[in-house]
């Protein structure tokens, strides 16, 4: 079948017909590469605004290839108000804990709130990714957007040299090209379709190279009244638990655990490049994790449902690249829009610069101008916006994981070492008890090297 053949197949609102160039050629407004939340959300945005839109996704279907998670949902609030009565939601977060892993001992601190037991639940969510871009994608084919799944764009197609060349389409795999008069590159983590435009339209990178981080997740199905007793919730509330300090000793990065409605997804994130340095695999991290203790007493009698990985881009703001083009603009995971401090926020991230790129494709329309000139509002919009002010307030977050390697191993360990030993029950007096176990926990630490950790690290808060 043609691709122009299968595009026809698509639902597309009546008063939106496609305009044929030809007969082997189509063109729309605007295409996106990416069905996840930023490509989506870009999608709802000029579709919202009228304009003919196709969003190409390169999986089986829109969250084919993504996994579980957090999903904080302010954004998500602005571009479909009745998200809560329909959106596939796990369980709001309404308690967080954050807990220091030893070998056999740990140590956590929880809070939470009774508000976030109340609509909009603080704006924080479980989701399995699967099945909330899928319903994600739906509502954007509400809205009039076309949605082709299973669509692999090998590349874009250029006009022009210099200054004016840009983007008038893509290459499908095995089909025809489409074409559109603007383009959004949201293409994930693994952009290599962003990446190769960024060097056809010569645009700058980051002043830093991006580095990634491997996420590993496992979901574990429990029967709700069990998990519910496990984590003392109620039918309605969920947890999510950060963990630093064994096994992820020499790595940089961390674990977590999060509850869905009958289910626990446990996983971590941690940098590519530690794994080959401490000759461990991620497979043997998460074993030893799953295997914890801590974790353990959570997980037992479950059963595996899933097991999957992901790559997390994970510089920052000092590698985020020029995200705009002549006819073209960058948005979530392929601009490197990651928070990788202790919030791990990502898909609000996302769709904040998708709505972006999708309003300022709408208003460009408008003037019949997609020129890089005409483009700028996107940026302008991102760094008004909440999106680079957090990613510029954590841009030293990356160089102090990286010098501090003791904040994922002997720091999480002494503080653990600590009150275990302060709150020894035994025949010596308790001044004794807690001096030795004072001692024992400034030793091996010089402190001046102490305090200098400290003040760095208050960056990652």
């Amino acid at each position: 079948m043609r691709f122009a053949d299968k595009l026809r197949n698509y639902s597309i609102a009546p008063a939106k017909p496609l305009s044929l160039m030809d007969e082997e050629q189509v063109k729309l407004d605007a295409l996106v590469i990416g069905g996840g939340p930023a490509g989506l959300s870009a999608a709802c945005a000029m579709a919202g605004a009228g304009m003919e839109v196709g969003v190409l996704e390169r999986g089986e279907f829109c969250g084919a290839k993504n996994v579980s998670g957090l999903l904080y949902t302010t954004v998500l609030s602005e571009i479909l108000p009745d998200y809560l009565e329909s959106a596939p939601l796990e369980r709001p977060v309404t308690r967080r804990s954050l807990a220091f892993l030893d070998r056999e001992a740990y140590w956590s601190v929880s809070f939470g709130s009774e508000a976030w037991c109340e609509k909009p639940y603080n704006h924080t969510h479980v989701v399995y990714r699967a099945q909330f871009d899928r319903w994600f994608a739906g509502q954007t084919e509400e809205l009039g957007a076309t949605l082709l799944e299973g669509m692999v764009v090998e590349n874009l197609l250029y006009e022009g040299e210099g200054a004016t060349k840009r983007p008038v389409g893509v290459q499908i795999r095995d089909d025809e090209p489409l074409y559109a008069d603007v383009i959004v590159l949201a293409d994930g983590a693994n952009c290599m379709v962003t990446d190769r435009a960024i060097n056809e339209l010569n645009l700058s990178r980051g002043a830093q190279e991006q580095t990634w981080a491997v996420g590993v997740k496992q979901i574990i199905s429990l029967p709700r009244e069990k998990l519910e007793d496990r984590f003392n919730l109620e039918p309605n509330e969920g947890c999510a638990i950060d963990y630093i300090g064994v096994p992820f000793e020499g790595l940089v990065g961390g674990g977590f655990v999060y509850t869905g409605r009958e289910s626990v997804v446990v996983g971590f994130a941690a940098k590519a490049e530690t794994f080959k340095h401490n000759r461990v695999s991620p497979a043997q991290v998460m074993d030893a994790f799953i295997q914890h203790p801590a974790v353990r007493r959570y997980v037992q009698g479950g059963n595996l449902e899933e097991y999957s990985a992901h790559m997390i881009p994970e510089s920052g703001y000092r590698a985020i690249p020029e995200m705009v083009g002549n006819h073209v603009m960058i948005a979530g995971d392929a601009a490197g829009l990651v928070n990788m401090s202790m919030y791990h926020e990502g898909s609000n991230h996302a769709m904040a610069s998708g709505r972006a790129a999708g309003e300022t494709a709408a208003v460009a329309r408008e003037a019949g101008d997609f020129s890089k000139e005409a483009l700028q509002p996107y940026v302008q919009k991102l760094r008004a916006s909440f999106v680079m002010r957090d990613l510029s307030k954590y841009k030293d977050v990356p160089e102090v994981m990286d010098s501090v390697p003791e904040l994922f191993s002997l720091y999480p360990s002494k503080v653990c070492s600590l009150l275990i030993d302060f709150f020894e029950v035994s025949l010596r007096s308790k001044a004794e008890v807690q001096k030795q176990a004072i001692q024992k926990f400034l030793s091996g630490v010089p402190k001046l090297k102490g305090i200098r950790d400290i003040w760095k690290v208050r960056k990652l808060i």
